[in-house]
């Protein structure tokens, strides 16, 4: 069994390996971090063998020679690979400071957040494509810095998230609002903020508990949802509210409803007869 998805910066891999199996010996020329999936994991590293415990993480650098053995049962392994390349432009975005070597410690806690984001990544390619996933590489790469710790971690975790947080969270809110009905994009939140896209996604999704691109989803399915009830057809309604396609809108729709337009419209004539 092997899952894969390569992008431009980022990586996953999702295999396993029979009892007593084990991968070849290899290097890379990115991070790469392996994490056991159901129990613990005998790792060779630089040679040395160095077991993980179902909560932790082998992180290697770039050149530095691993392996995975399975020595009791069939193992589990998911492998997420970053470029260095990727990291450093996340760090100094988000920063401001230059970082000239970046080092992580060799063991690393499971997160079960990370986990979540790779499965977002696996599903995003499967539903809008591997563009779309490639698109969101740099937020990948904030997100593996927030759950790993190395010479990073201090500067990293110390950037506060400013006073006028709120503020700027009301700002997305308030500019949604307005133009929900154009084709709006995280791009052009930011630049109508004068914000970065990285910091405007993480300071909206910490305050939000969702990200502004689902927001906007929602704010534009329910103005759809008044319409489809007054009678409005669905193609148009689509348009409306600012989608720029037909399979998009419907797609939209049944994410965040369960149910088709045509479905929610059948369903809600019935309730309205009876």
């Amino acid at each position: 069994m092997e899952m894969r998805l390569d992008l431009v910066h980022t990586g996953f891999i999702h295999f396993d390996l029979q009892n007593g199996e084990a991968d070849e010996v290899h290097t890379h020329d990115h991070f790469q971090l392996s994490v056991p999936l159901n129990g613990d994991l005998l790792t060779h590293h630089n040679e040395k063998p160095l077991l993980l415990a179902g909560h932790e993480g082998l992180l290697v650098p770039p050149l530095d020679s691993h392996q995975h053995e399975a020595t009791n049962l069939r193992k589990e392994i998911l492998l997420i690979s970053v470029s260095e390349e990727i990291l450093r432009r996340a760090y100094e975005r988000e920063t401001g400071l230059i970082i000239d070597d970046i080092a992580f410690y060799t063991k690393q806690p499971t997160s079960s957040g990370l986990l979540q984001e790779v499965k977002k990544m696996y599903q995003i390619a499967a539903q809008d494509g591997v563009t779309a996933a490639i698109n969101l590489e740099e937020q990948f790469a904030h997100t593996f810095l927030d759950y790993t710790s190395g010479n990073h971690s201090e500067r990293w975790r110390e950037k506060a998230i400013p006073n006028i947080q709120g503020e700027m969270v009301k700002g997305v809110l308030d500019y949604i609002q307005a133009y929900y009905d154009k084709p709006l994009t995280l791009e052009q939140m930011a630049l109508g903020l004068n914000v970065s896209k990285y910091h405007l996604h993480r300071c909206f999704s910490k305050e939000t508990g969702q990200s502004p691109i689902d927001y906007l989803h929602l704010v534009r399915l329910e103005k759809a949802k008044v319409y489809l009830l007054s009678g409005q057809s669905i193609t148009q309604t689509a348009f409306d509210i600012g989608y720029q396609s037909l399979s998009t809108f419907n797609r939209a729709f049944k994410k965040f409803n369960h149910c088709t337009p045509r479905e929610y419209i059948k369903t809600a004539a019935r309730e309205i007869k009876f």
